[in-house]
């Protein structure tokens, strides 16, 4: 009552006034709190999706694949780098100047002990020859007839010596010729796979010019050095086991075939060789390989899958599980071998490791295991 009081005092234009006034206000009030209202309104939805996502997310069950913790038998093994080399390789050099004739072999090729690989022009050398033989028969000759004259006592003993002298000048001149000669066939010495040549047939080539290299490749040695403080855990006869970058899932296995007598004063060490065979001629002279020698075994050792086993950095770490949730635990690993890891620290026998499903995990995470009976399960009842 009071504001239509008031409101009958007023002229139209103060009445037009005022409503604007109120219009103006209400629609200041209304922008206001759209402006402040809105944000608010996000935040408290976003906080209540966090929420539920959370909820969601703890309640939510990651299916893994899983094994025990078991104790057995492995290896002990000294790890470290060695050089591959070929069972035999020799550099052929002319052992004679002359112009090459024929080139018998093909690059890259095989080629067998005593095969005819390079042949030089060697008239020279068998003329030589021939004059070598007719000298040897001539004095050969001439020490028969001396020896008979000797014997009727018509001629010295001097002559005679001189006889027999100049038969073995002459059988010595022949032998050289032959090996002259010999030198101007070049045979493989021994099975083996013939290299790349860049002398072509027709070329003159100084004497010791390299002509072509032969590798036997039927088994290689690797050359690895040992700690001196295992000096009394290696011998002849332990196995090898070794991996090269060229096939990096295939492991070579191999024997010690020699341990050196003396102990280098620079590095403390010891070298070794091992002995692989090669009958697929895989491995080559010069291959970087990761050697591993076998020196004994070791009994009641944590093992479990590689698998299990990742990394971040420096930090090797597996997920566990107990009470059906996921826990992620630091561990430290000895040898690994066979798909197996040894686990010096961190675990033990009995526990659950997560093979398959990693990924997933997160520290508190509930977790089904697929490929055993839930160990959560066992406890309940």
């Amino acid at each position: 009552m009071r504001l239509f009081k008031i409101i009958k005092t007023l002229s139209p234009s103060q009445i037009v006034t005022a409503v604007l006034i109120a219009i103006i206000g209400f629609l200041g009030i209304w922008f206001i709190g759209l402006r402040v209202g809105k944000p608010v309104m996000r935040s408290i939805c976003i906080a209540a999706m966090s929420t539920d996502r959370k909820v969601d997310r703890e309640q939510r069950l990651r299916v893994v694949e899983a094994q025990t913790v078991n104790l057995g038998t492995v290896s002990k093994r000294i790890n470290t780098v060695g050089q591959m080399r070929a069972n035999a390789v020799v550099q052929i050099k002319s052992e004679i100047a002359g112009r090459i004739s024929e080139i018998l072999f093909t690059e890259g090729g095989l080629v067998k002990k005593g095969d005819l690989i390079i042949r030089f022009e060697d008239a020279e050398y068998r003329a030589a020859v021939q004059i070598a033989e007719g000298e040897f028969e001539n004095a050969k000759a001439n020490l028969e007839r001396i020896t008979k004259l000797y014997d009727q006592k018509v001629e010295s003993n001097k002559k005679l010596d001189e006889a027999v002298a100049q038969l073995k000048i002459a059988e010595g001149k022949l032998l050289q010729a032959k090996a002259t000669l010999e030198k101007a066939n070049i045979k493989a010495p021994f099975d083996g796979t013939i290299g790349i040549i860049n002398i072509s047939s027709g070329a003159f080539v100084q004497g010791a010019t390299e002509l072509v290299t032969i590798v036997d490749n039927k088994a290689v040695k690797v050359t690895f050095k040992v700690p001196e403080k295992n000096i009394h855990d290696i011998g002849v006869g332990q196995v090898v086991e070794v991996k090269v970058s060229a096939f990096k899932n295939q492991v070579f296995t191999g024997t010690v075939e020699a341990v050196d007598a003396k102990v280098e004063t620079e590095s403390h060490s010891v070298q070794v060789k091992g002995i692989i065979p090669n009958p697929d001629n895989l491995l080559r002279e010069g291959l970087f390989a990761n050697v591993s020698l076998v020196i004994g075994e070791k009994g009641d050792t944590m093992t479990v899958d590689e698998a299990c086993v990742e990394r971040m950095g420096e930090v090797e770490f597996v997920w566990i599980i107990e009470r059906g949730r996921a826990d992620r635990r630091r561990v430290l690993t000895g040898s690994r071998e066979n798909g197996q890891v040894e686990i010096v620290a961190g675990l033990q026998p009995g526990q659950i490791v997560v093979t398959s499903g990693q990924l997933k995990l997160s520290d508190g995470a509930k977790v089904k295991i697929s490929n055993m009976p839930d160990p959560a399960a066992k406890v309940m009842l």
